[in-house]
């Protein structure tokens, strides 16, 4: 016999109701992966937008976005209080994307920067390995293997350990980089298996401190990130290569640049996409009863970076006011 018929009337109704509510509770609906495609089936607009917040925005800080040529992966870096991650996702055989991991070579270090190689074959990145210390930073690489990736290899460039970080690549094989304590960006020039190392010149390095430079492969323009003359803390900026020699870096202005920090610029080959990380407050996405509230928590801004998009036409149209008619 029941255990409910022994209770006071008042009681199991009580009891009956409960079951009751129990029995019409919704379960949490879960929603199946969108199928992007590559580039996360982004479509650059005029002005920045979050990139794939449901998979990248966190509470974390995330910088450094840059996809493979042919847009199936893309590497970012994961910055948490105790380490730095360099973090990757990649397009599944349906067009949707895989939760993003921790790569294969990174998690133990302090790994930040990475960048492709324009053949997409080697991923560039900067990290503190193996002492753990920041300001020792070196540039790294991993070699495609299979569809794995093989061990971390060092890449000689000043020998100093004065920090070297971002590297950004040519086709020739040149590598851009900058030194933290120097404040400059400099050009390692491959040379057999060594690099000839150069400051890049005066009219981009004067100032303060300059920093993650991204190198066009064909070395029509450079983007960086500098602190002079700044709308926030630190700006994006523009120089372009006419003829051997770099004109006088513009401010990208807004609405790139914020009265918060720009930094990281990344462009796609194809010259159409535009990435970079900012600190700017985000919007965030309309909610509705029932939504997971990871994906809502996920678009607002708590004072970190967050990865944006957009279109890269404003780099022709602002390389067409040096060019005479």
């Amino acid at each position: 016999m029941s255990k409910l018929n022994f209770l006071p009337l008042f009681m199991l109704i009580a009891v009956l109701g409960c079951q009751n509510h129990q029995q019409h509770v919704q379960p949490e609906t879960v929603e199946k992966p969108k199928k992007l495609g590559p580039f996360f089936g982004v479509v650059p607009s005029a002005s920045p937008k979050l990139l794939a917040p449901e998979l990248l925005a966190s509470p974390a800080t995330e910088y450094n976005g840059t996809f493979t040529p042919d847009g199936t992966e893309f590497f970012y870096t994961t910055d948490l209080p105790n380490n730095a991650y360099i973090t990757f996702t990649q397009m599944n055989a349906d067009s949707t994307w895989s939760e993003p991991r921790i790569a294969p070579f990174s998690g133990t270090y302090s790994d930040y920067d990475p960048l492709f190689s324009p053949d997409g074959n080697r991923l560039y990145f900067s990290s503190s390995r193996p002492e753990g210390d920041n300001e020792n930073s070196k540039i790294w690489y991993v070699e495609r293997e299979g569809k794995g990736w093989g061990n971390p290899i060092a890449v000689v460039l000043t020998g100093e350990e004065n920090g070297e970080y971002y590297s950004s690549l040519t086709h020739s094989g040149a590598i851009y980089f900058n030194i933290w304590s120097k404040g400059d960006i400099y050009k390692a020039i491959p040379l057999d298996s060594t690099y000839t190392v150069e400051a890049l010149p005066e009219i981009i390095n004067k100032g303060r401190d300059k920093g993650d430079p991204f190198i066009d492969p064909n070395e029509e323009y450079l983007i960086y990130r500098g602190y002079d003359d700044t709308i926030g803390r630190g700006d994006l900026y523009i120089t372009f290569n006419m003829d051997g020699e770099w004109t006088e870096p513009e401010n990208l202005g807004e609405p790139i640049n914020s009265t918060q920090h720009e930094m990281c610029p990344w462009v796609s080959q194809d010259g159409k996409l535009f990435i970079f990380a900012s600190g700017r407050a985000a919007d965030p996405i309309p909610a509705k009863a029932l939504d997971p509230i990871k994906n809502i928590n996920s678009t607002y801004n708590s004072g970190q970076l967050n990865l944006y998009y957009m279109s890269a036409d404003f780099i022709q149209e602002m390389k067409a006011k040096h060019i005479k008619g």
